[in-house]
Order: C-alpha cells, then sequence, then structure tokens
C-alpha cells in the first residue's frame, strides 16, 4: 500500500498525502477494509501529534474505522483503525480490546502491539506499556515504524519516573526521525524532570518548531490519560523546561 510509505515518515505532509491516497483508494473500493483501517489510524495520529483538532476529524475518523470493521470483521488494521478512535473518545477499555483484537488476528502487526503499549502508558499500566513497545522493537529493530517504538517505550518510561532512559530512548526516536513530534514531547518533559535544564531548554525549542501549537492546556486536554496523577505528572515535566 502506497500510502503506508507515507505515513511511516511521521512528518505532517506524508500524513496528509497518504490520507489522499487513501481516500482515492475507498473512493475506487469503498469496502477496502485496509485502506479505510489506515485512514481512521491516519487522522487519530495527526491529533496525536497535534496536527489537526479532534473534533473535526473524529467524526471522519470513527466513520472510517467503523466501516472497515464492517467490511471485514477479520482485518487487524480495521481493529487498529478503532481501538485509536476510542482511545481518543476515552474509551479506555474498549481501546484496549480492539487492539487486542487486532493483536490475535496478527500476532505480527508491531504497529499494533506499540501502540498498545500507547494506550497501556495512557490508562496507568506503563510497565506493561514498556513491555510491548521492547516486544516490537525485539522483533524488527529496523521497522520503517522504529522511531515510534522508541518513542513509545521513552513515554513508558517517563511515566515510571525513569528520566534518564527516558532522555536516551527519545534521543533515539529524534535521531530516526527529527519530525518526530512524541519524540521531543517526551524529552523535553524528562529533561525537566531531571533537571537537566540546558536539555530541556533546547528540547523545548525544537518541539516548539515541530508542534507550534504546544501549551500545557494542549496536552491537559487532547493527550487521552486516564490517570490524573499521571496527567499531572507530565505536564510538571513541561512546567520544569519552561512551557506555559
Amino acid at each position: 500500500m502506497r500510502a503506508l510509505s507515507h505515513y511511516w515518515r511521521v512528518t505532517r505532509q506524508d500524513n496528509v498525502l497518504a490520507q489522499a491516497l487513501l481516500e482515492k483508494a475507498i473512493a475506487i473500493d469503498p469496502n477496502y477494509s485496509q485502506a479505510l483501517g489506515v485512514l481512521a489510524t491516519s487522522h487519530t495520529f495527526s491529533t496525536h501529534m497535534g496536527w489537526a483538532d479532534m473534533a473535526t476529524v473524529h467524526a471522519i475518523a470513527e466513520r472510517a474505522a467503523l466501516s472497515a470493521v464492517q467490511a471485514d470483521s477479520e482485518d487487524p488494521w480495521a481493529h487498529h483503525g478503532l481501538a485509536h478512535v476510542y482511545l481518543f473518545a476515552r474509551r479506555f477499555d474498549d481501546s484496549l480490546a480492539e487492539f487486542e483484537l487486532a493483536l490475535r488476528l496478527n500476532p505480527n502487526f508491531l504497529l499494533a502491539q506499540a501502540f498498545y503499549g500507547v494506550a497501556l502508558c495512557y490508562c496507568g499500566r506503563w510497565e506493561e506499556g514498556d513491555l510491548a513497545a521492547r516486544r516490537a522493537l525485539r522483533l524488527s529493530p529496523r521497522d520503517p515504524f522504529s522511531a515510534l517504538y522508541y518513542g513509545i517505550a521513552a513515554y513508558a518510561r517517563f511515566i515510571g519516573h525513569h528520566y534518564d532512559e527516558a532522555i536516551s530512548l527519545s534521543h533515539e526516536a529524534i535521531r530516526q526521525r527529527g519530525d518526530f513530534v512524541g519524540g521531543h514531547r517526551v524529552l523535553t518533559a524528562a529533561a525537566g524532570m531531571a533537571g537537566k535544564h540546558d536539555v530541556a531548554t533546547a528540547a523545548l525549542q525544537e518541539l516548539r518548531r515541530a508542534q507550534p501549537n504546544i501549551t500545557l492546556a494542549w496536552i491537559a486536554m487532547d493527550l487521552p490519560m486516564r490517570q490524573n496523577a499521571d496527567r499531572e505528572h507530565y505536564l510538571e515535566g513541561f512546567r520544569r523546561a519552561g512551557l506555559h
């Protein structure tokens, strides 16, 4: 699928190109479940990176995900897309169930494995989230999505208060994909919590370049964290780095 070659580059422009290709494929075959699932994933990913407003794209992503499952309930991409929609709708248990179903349908679906890790972290289960991300890295260390896997592992280590590891993993994610917003976010917060002020200041500057709309209010409202303590912990890292 040509769209995936753009999606894995983890840039705003490539995400838009991926969506255009997916929409063309769906126009030709409205029951193309994989394309529908990837489209749902792409739209929710765009909100996760701060490129789009969830209020604007939620209905598009939900419609694509539900259509994907209706077209082929055995397609792991369909359930992966629906899992993302449920996560950002704060339907946490439903999201985890959809990720688990996607992985039962395809145990080697490493992107689902890694994003299952994100969902686990957002549910306060960071140790399990860390294991999921590292499993993806172990099974495919040269995966085109490996920058995401490093970023997810970094976030898990941050939630677990292992800031030096979070910094190291974030650096690797950014080394692989320089515009990966998630890597810049975790690096900024982890450096802030670790008291590495020069690193935090530089990281925040790069984060603002990668995500110009980043604010404490955006983090509090747009990132779907189930546990208030985890949200406040993340926000405190950004405050210490100088974000307002």
